[in-house]
This record gives C-alpha cells, sequence and structure tokens, in this order.
C-alpha cells in the first residue's frame, strides 16, 4: 500500500522530532527518600509518638493520685514548711575554739521531744540556719548539719556570705560555728 502523502509527511515529523528522553539522574539521597521503604516507616513512627504521649499522660494520672494520698503524719508529700507545729529531736554543739571540729567539751545540749513552730524569726532562740536546714525534712528524717559563724563585717545585719540574716541569740552564739544533729519525730 502506498503512503499518502500526509501519512509520509507525518511518519518524517514524528521520526525526526521524537527523541528518547533520558531519565533525569538522581541522587543518592533523593533515591532514598521517594523509596517505597521508607514510607513505610512513617506509620511506625506516629505509633511510637502516640505510646510515648498516652504513657506520659499515665504517668502523670498516676504521680497526682499519689500526691493526693498523702498521710497525715508528714511522712510522705513536701516535709516541713513555714508554720508547721513539729516534734523533733536535737543534739547541739557549739565550737568554742573556732577550729570546726565539734568535740565532747563543745557539747551543749540534746534533747528527746521539743516542741518548735517553725518560723524563719523564732522567738525560741533558734539561729536562722536551722529553719533553712529543717524545712522539707519529713517524719524520721535525721540531719546533721553545721551552722557557719555569722560573717556581717559590714554590720548591716545581713550575713555577707550567706545572705541570710545574722544571728543575735543568746550569748552572741552567732559569732560561732553551730552543730545540730536532728530527728523529726511528728508535724502537725
Amino acid at each position: 500500500m502506498a503512503k499518502s502523502k500526509f501519512q509520509a509527511k507525518a511518519q518524517v515529523k514524528v521520526g525526526v522530532k521524537s527523541k528518547v528522553k533520558k531519565p533525569k539522574s538522581k541522587y543518592y539521597d533523593e533515591h532514598i527518600s521517594t523509596s517505597q521503604s521508607s514510607k513505610s516507616n512513617n506509620g511506625f513512627a506516629v505509633f511510637v509518638i502516640v505510646c510515648i504521649i498516652i504513657g506520659a499522660s499515665v504517668s502523670g494520672i498516676l504521680i497526682a493520685i499519689n500526691k493526693q494520698d498523702e498521710d497525715p503524719n508528714g511522712t510522705s508529700g513536701s516535709g516541713i514548711q513555714d508554720g508547721d507545729l513539729i516534734h523533733f529531736k536535737y543534739v547541739f554543739y557549739i565550737d568554742w575554739n573556732h577550729d570546726k571540729e565539734f568535740t565532747n567539751d563543745e557539747y551543749i545540749m540534746n534533747a528527746d521531744d521539743f516542741e518548735w513552730i517553725v518560723e524563719e524569726n523564732s522567738e525560741q532562740g533558734f539561729p536562722p540556719g536551722l529553719y533553712y536546714n529543717i524545712l522539707g525534712m519529713k517524719v524520721g528524717d535525721t540531719k546533721l548539719f553545721t551552722i557557719n559563724a555569722n560573717v556581717d563585717i559590714n554590720k548591716d545585719g545581713i550575713d555577707d556570705i550567706t545572705a541570710i540574716p545574722v544571728w543575735e541569740g543568746e550569748d552572741s552564739f552567732g559569732q560561732y560555728n553551730l552543730q545540730y544533729y536532728i530527728e523529726i519525730v511528728k508535724i502537725n
């Protein structure tokens, strides 16, 4: 069969102008990001994130429930706070010779059941350092601590090192290092 002029022209145009296009070369990371294997991990990532959110929510709820179940004796929770009435045992030493070693000669007193309303500026004669060290303690807690002598060179009433008000207690004990051993017996 003979070709018409139109068919012959169409065949020439198609053959000349229709060039096979080469695929654009891809870089290694483009191939990975478009591959099917990386797309299938999206579901797993969403699953992991949802599990973390649910786990954190359940943990938060359990912690909140446990904090509500505090017992009235103060054995859990935030411990001693300002204004609490407490009963505690203590042993007290004063470093008379300023050597920062507390010996039997420097032993002053002990009490097996002392009652105190915890206040920063207590009228019961305790140094401010006792107040700051006792906050947060719970029933049964024990603590051995030293309250360093006041350093108030500029005589403004504030300790130059700790920024705590200096203690002008009985017999000016504030000028000596003090050591306490405390055991909390009861918190009201």
